[in-house]
């Protein structure tokens, strides 16, 4: 297992060796994302420089061929001489330009770069020239330690992978680089300690990341590659023993479908979990993982953060847990999760606030399918520009607005964003199914008309089923609601039934008095730019001042 990840390693490090070349970083990239807000052309460049980067000491510190170690020289002062390390969509900018602090900004980026030097000089640095070594310091020391020492820094409050990843970088580079024991390290890791217990604040008692389990491996990833760092180094186990970690190690085997896929609530992307990441939490905290059957190909992370390719290399451990049916409630987040390979099914829905980090407008959202195809399902993650981190352009995006998710609209109302959340949200087991249940009547504007909305989701395993009850008072009478339904797979209608074709199909049966049933084809970039096609499945009804839809939905198998 561990045999094969070398060989690749060192087969795209012979490949660099042969063509000498150091990716450059275009000038067009950083214009470009001034001008347009994309990201895409500077940070391709970017990552690539990075594998390269990774892939050369990894073969180096493996095999210890010259002519790989002066190509690493190379790129390492190559990476320098960057104007900053900070990737644009992060920097300052202030009438159109970088600000002139832009050089020493501290984003997930500079700290990650930060850390790779520091633990490549730490594993490998005395082969070095002493002219890269002392570079290597002298520039870790002027973007990373002294604006760290030097100012408050918002990210050290964030509740999200920010505090976790740039806290966990910092630790870490003054571990490998700084006296041990030192007063400077001492008081670097006292100042790294707030972000980190902010990173954690992020979570409640249930262990749940509300954005996603791409970004549970990534903050928590640097969270505990400098906890367990910190434990060698110092023998302080402090943060591997602090409350909720260990249920926050547990996460992902609630989450990540048996095909490895995960639930794809918030801005989820498709990522491969860290084969040693989840291999230490095993270990460390005997929690259940998703399967663990070999290491992750060099290029599964397509930032190449060293950090996590070094420990997918020493601590992966193949591991392979008996997976039984799953049910699971995440009391906090208020997410509810149901899974049964033997019947072939899958079910999730949600609850929570839109407040959350990466929101979505999506509070009694749900998925329904098999662990290999959800039928009905979340968009995730659209494509990252300048336009989807404002607050004011962010929910002009099909999969951040409520449009984008299985929720009705009412009397042209939409679900809102910001501080409104659903109540009484459950998920029990009853007699007639598993049921998920909650109160969204504050989660729409007074102009929708309500008095009461409440959303019941009940699963019959046994009969592939999903049955969605929602209940509606209102305030007065002639409203319109427009149920909607979102999907990725070719749709059919027959009748009151539309028919979601995948290897299996998924049917959603309407009632008599639905007398217009659209399916609206919508456009959408996915995380990677990749344009997309959804559909939603819009059925309308007009209601007086009370009535109940109901809608069935059943997988044939």
């Amino acid at each position: 297992m561990i045999e094969t990840y070398l060989q690749s390693i060192q087969k795209e490090a012979k490949a660099y060796v042969a063509t000498a070349t150091i990716t450059p970083l275009p000038l067009d990239g950083y214009v470009s994302y001034l001008e347009t807000g994309n990201r895409l052309v500077f940070e391709t460049a970017y990552f690539a420089r990075r594998r390269q980067l990774a892939i050369l000491a990894l073969a180096y510190m493996t095999t210890h061929e010259q002519e790989t170690k002066k190509l690493l020289e190379q790129v390492i002062w190559e990476i320098c001489n960057e104007y900053t390390w900070a990737l644009p969509a992060h920097l300052p900018v202030e009438k159109n330009l970088f600000k002139q602090s832009s050089v020493w900004w501290i984003d997930l980026f500079a700290a990650e770069t930060a850390q790779t030097l520091a633990e490549i000089m730490e594993l490998m640095g005395a082969e070095f020239t002493l002219l890269t070594q002392n570079r290597i310091r002298e520039e870790i020391d002027q973007r990373l330690f002294q604006p760290f020492e030097e100012k408050h820094w918002e990210w050290e409050e964030k509740k999200n992978n920010w505090s976790g990843v740039i806290g966990g970088c910092i630790g870490m580079t003054a571990l490998s680089l700084l006296e041990k024991n030192s007063v400077r390290q001492g008081a670097i890791l006292q100042k790294v300690d707030h972000s980190l217990q902010s990173y954690l604040k992020g979570f409640a008692l249930d262990g749940a990341c509300e954005e996603g389990v791409g970004y549970w491996s990534y903050g928590f990833g640097y969270y505990l590659y400098f906890a367990e760092k910190l434990a060698d180094m110092l023998g302080d186990e402090t943060y591997l023993n602090l409350p909720k970690v260990k249920e926050i190690a547990a996460f992902p085997y609630y989450v990540v479908r048996k095909n490895q896929q995960a639930l794809p609530f918030s801005d989820y992307n498709f990522t491969e979990l860290p084969s040693g990441l989840l291999s230490f939490c095993h270990q460390v905290f005997q929690v259940p993982i998703p399967d663990v059957v070999k290491v992750n190909e060099i290029d599964f992370d397509h930032c190449y953060r060293f950090a996590q390719l070094y420990r997918n290399l020493i601590w992966t451990e193949k591991t392979e847990v008996e997976r039984p049916t799953i049910m699971h409630y995440f009391s906090d987040v208020e997410w509810g999760i149901f899974e049964s390979e033997a019947q072939d099914l899958f079910f999730a829905a949600k609850g929570g606030h839109n407040e959350e980090s990466h929101n979505h407008i999506d509070l009694g959202h749900f998925i329904f399918g098999t662990p290999n195809e959800l039928f009905l399902t979340d968009l995730g993650a659209g494509e990252y520009t300048k336009d989807y981190f404002d607050e004011e352009k962010r929910y002009q995006y099909l999969v951040n607005n409520a449009s984008g998710h299985s929720l009705p609209i009412i009397n042209d109302c939409c679900q809102q964003a910001g501080a409104v959340a659903a109540t009484a949200t459950k998920f029990i087991d009853t007699p007639k199914g598993k049921r998920f249940s909650l109160d969204l009547t504050k989660t729409y504007e007074p102009s929708a008309n309500l008095k009461q909305f409440q959303r019941s989701l009940v699963l019959i395993p046994e009969e592939s089923t999903l049955e969605l009850r929602d209940y509606f008072r209102m305030k007065k009478a002639g409203n319109k609601i427009i149920e909607s339904f979102v999907t990725t797979y070719p749709v059919e209608r027959n009748g009151q039934t539309v028919s979601i074709k995948g290897r299996q199909t998924c049917e959603l049966i309407f009632g008599e008095e639905v007398k217009k049933i659209d399916c609206l084809k919508k456009m959408y970039h996915d995380h990677e730019g990749n344009t997309c096609q959804a559909t939603l499945i819009q059925t309308t009804y007009t209601i007086s001042m009370e009535a109940e839809v109901v809608v069935k939905m059943k997988l044939v198998h």
